[in-house]
């Protein structure tokens, strides 16, 4: 089996990176619905609908620069002629137009999800995120870019760390693709880079469940890895699924090719691997959000070694689709190469921006 080199694998970042830039300047303009989304104050919004997403619905007005976010709870009614993926807190989604009534008029069947097939009515609380429907897979697409850059004068030492992410949502399944790097170095001393390629997919079954799949490919100077590819999945579930919090597993097993920078005894090995995967986010209205992923790779072919990777980032929201982010990940083997590290974890500052 043919496996990807190191040179392939900037490459991929390459047209990662080319993909997101194409998404921004791609885009074309469409006409804006005339939505009506009416508070409980008695306020009336009258624009486009975008999006529900961590209990804050945005609308898009045509005398505000961006889209204004509501907290959904505050909603009193929503008119709709816009398609949209809906999301709810027992697992199920549906595509289909919404409309929302007062909760006096509908005690417990407040929000309307009308589809080709079926109509789901739900409380609003219910709702744990909204998509609009776009007329094409460039504009349905969302993520985020980041960029933070370090000098210090004393020593000279240089370091730059540069994230991407780009995910893909439908009521069937789900795609998440990200991008970690991080360069350092001073004169005189050696120098450190990391890449790591990952996907994350999800295929939605019944009552927050899902089969899960997991690519990885990590370039480690420290960890003496010139490449490490992981392929492999399993059975997934939500613990905990509402506009505030979300805990998920996911156990399985994986397959791992390496190939090591300097080792002459063992240049490459190949093991199969056990998966237990955790990941938590926590959002906070509109503010900031927490998201942490703890993958543990314990060795089933290679008995006794035990790897593990995770990273938890704290994003701030800025001005318009602005943020920074604070971000540590850990990438620990309990059996590296002889000479090379069994850590390498890193810490970052990054300003980045969002689609």
């Amino acid at each position: 089996m043919a496996w990807i080199g190191l040179g392939s694998l900037r490459k991929c970042i390459t047209l990662i990176v080319i993909a997101m830039v194409v998404v921004f300047f791609a885009s074309r303009a469409d006409a804006k619905r005339k939505d009506l989304v009416i508070m409980k104050n008695g306020d009336h919004l009258t624009g486009e609908v975008k999006k529900l997403e961590s209990g804050v619905l945005y609308v898009d007005l045509d005398y505000v620069s961006g889209s204004i976010g509501v907290d959904w709870l505050q909603v009193e009614r929503v008119q709709s002629t816009g398609g949209f993926q809906v999301e709810l807190k027992n697992g199920d989604r549906v595509a289909g137009t919404i409309s929302k009534v007062p909760e006096a008029e509908a005690p417990g069947k407040d929000f309307q999800v009308q589809s080709e097939r079926r109509t789901v009515q739900t409380a609003a609380p219910e709702v744990i995120n909204l998509e609009s429907s776009k007329r094409s897979i460039w504009r349905q697409m969302s993520g985020s870019m980041d960029m933070g850059f370090s000098f210090t004068s004393g020593n000279s030492q240089k370091q730059l760390n540069a994230n991407a992410s780009a995910g893909y949502l439908t009521t069937r399944w789900s795609t998440n693709n990200t991008l970690t790097s991080s360069f350092s170095g001073q004169p005189g001393t050696s120098k450190t880079d990391l890449f790591e390629v990952q996907t994350l997919d999800q295929i939605f079954m019944g009552r927050n469940s899902f089969i899960g799949g997991l690519g990885d490919f990590l370039h480690s100077s420290q960890q003496d890895l010139t490449l490490r590819t992981t392929l492999g999945g399993g059975y997934g579930r939500y613990l905990i699924h509402t506009n505030q919090n979300l805990f998920a597993l996911l156990g399985g097993a994986v397959y791992t090719h390496e190939t090591f920078t300097s080792s002459t005894t063992q240049p490459s090995a190949q093991n199969v691997e056990g998966l237990v995967g955790f990941a938590y986010q926590l959002f906070h209205f509109d503010r900031y959000n927490l998201q942490s992923q703890l993958m543990v790779f314990p060795g089933l072919s290679d008995t006794g070694r035990v790897r593990l990777t995770t990273k938890t980032t704290l994003t701030v929201k800025l001005v318009n689709n602005f943020h920074t982010d604070f971000s540590f990940w850990d990438n620990f083997d309990s059996s590296p190469p002889t000479g090379a590290k069994r850590n390498e974890l890193g810490v970052s500052n990054t300003i980045g921006w969002t689609f």
